[in-house]
């Protein structure tokens, strides 16, 4: 049975579990030769017509995501890889369910994709992770994951946790950002080797936001000894100190836009030239509220690239397609997406860990 014959028989048994019994009046259609009679609950059928014409619509209207009508039209990704309460799970891009990535040795905390296949980071002790990697078929079925070698991958927990983890665009090196005792540190992973290099500094600060280019060499981060500023690591230059990562821009940006303030996360976009960083606008009310935005960013001076798009609220989380056109969010462990200039709620469920697509 295909998927969508099994959505299908989903939302029609949901619409005749709706049906009072005793309240169905019969439809009496003659026959051309009237030999008999048809008598089909009105109720029912009208349900089975709503499920063949539009099941689906109504499903994911339910679930507060857009139709997949919309997402087909925008041409973006067809599956989201979401890690759910230590599970790795396949979803469609309006938040449903599909498969189940099978369980590997500990719990899934995180997950980085590529335009090929996935990456998972699999939490064996309380500090302690390995890798694997998975491969989803044409209809989103997931391979059995695949260890990658190397030894066991050790980052504290907070900002440590690998969250931050980021797959290169040719799928070759993983990248993860963290504290490990009381260090900032990056680690850079051979994906075929299991090989790290690392780069770390003598004091703390947090550290967040990994990110590739696609030069597949710089490495992108929020990290500073005071303030979190947006710098660019060449992962394939000499010396091993965080100091030597370039500051693109300050922790804080200024645009024509009033109050634009403090960058929460960012992500390079495929084509080369701009980041998407998510920014925090100047706190107001008596409640210390404030407003955020998906804001573009030029890759090389770091200022304002184009129109900012209003969120719901703040993120530490932004992925995007190889497109660049499809932007993935978690608010409060909620998944959401940006497209054409405007974000929309993909499932009303608030327990995502981390996803990508």
């Amino acid at each position: 049975m295909t998927t969508t014959e099994r959505r299908l028989r989903t939302a029609f048994e949901d619409a005749a579990r709706t049906i009072e019994p005793g309240s169905l009046a019969p439809l009496t259609i003659p026959s051309r030769r009237r030999r008999g009679t048809w008598t089909v609950p009105v109720a029912v059928a009208a349900a089975l017509a709503m499920v063949l014409v539009g099941a689906t619509l109504i499903g994911d209207r339910m679930r507060g995501g857009p139709p997949p009508a919309q997402a087909l039209a925008a041409g973006g990704p067809q599956h989201i890889l979401a890690v759910r309460a230590g599970r790795a799970v396949v979803e469609d891009v309006t938040g449903h369910r599909l498969f189940e990535v099978p369980r590997a040795e500990g719990r899934y905390r995180a997950v980085a994709g590529t335009a090929r296949e996935f990456f998972l980071a699999v939490q064996t002790t309380e500090d302690t992770y390995s890798f694997y990697r998975v491969t989803l078929g044409a209809d989103g079925a997931p391979s059995r994951p695949r260890k990658l070698p190397g030894p066991l991958f050790r980052t504290q927990t907070g900002f440590g946790k690998p969250e931050n983890l980021a797959a290169s665009p040719d799928g070759s090196k993983l990248a993860v950002v963290g504290t490990v005792d009381g260090h900032a540190q990056v680690d850079v992973i051979d994906v075929r080797t299991g090989a790290h290099r690392i780069w770390r500094t003598p004091e703390g600060g947090a550290i967040t936001s990994a990110t590739w280019s696609q030069d597949n060499r710089t490495l992108g981060f929020l990290w500073g000894p005071k303030a979190a500023d947006l710098r660019l690591l060449d992962t394939r230059g000499d010396g091993a100190e965080l100091e030597d990562a370039r500051v693109l821009r300050g922790s804080s940006i200024r645009s024509r836009a009033p109050g634009f303030g403090l960058i929460n996360v960012f992500v390079f976009n495929p084509d080369g030239r701009t980041l998407t960083a998510q920014v925090q606008g100047t706190k107001t009310g008596d409640h210390d509220d404030t407003g955020y935005v998906l804001l573009p960013l030029s890759a090389s001076t770091g200022e304002p690239a184009g129109r900012p798009v209003r969120l719901p609220s703040d993120s530490f989380f932004v992925k995007t397609d190889t497109t660049g056109r499809h932007l993935l969010q978690i608010i409060d462990g909620r998944p959401g997406r940006v497209e054409d200039g405007r974000f929309s709620w993909i499932s009303r469920a608030a327990d995502y860990d981390d996803a990508a697509w």
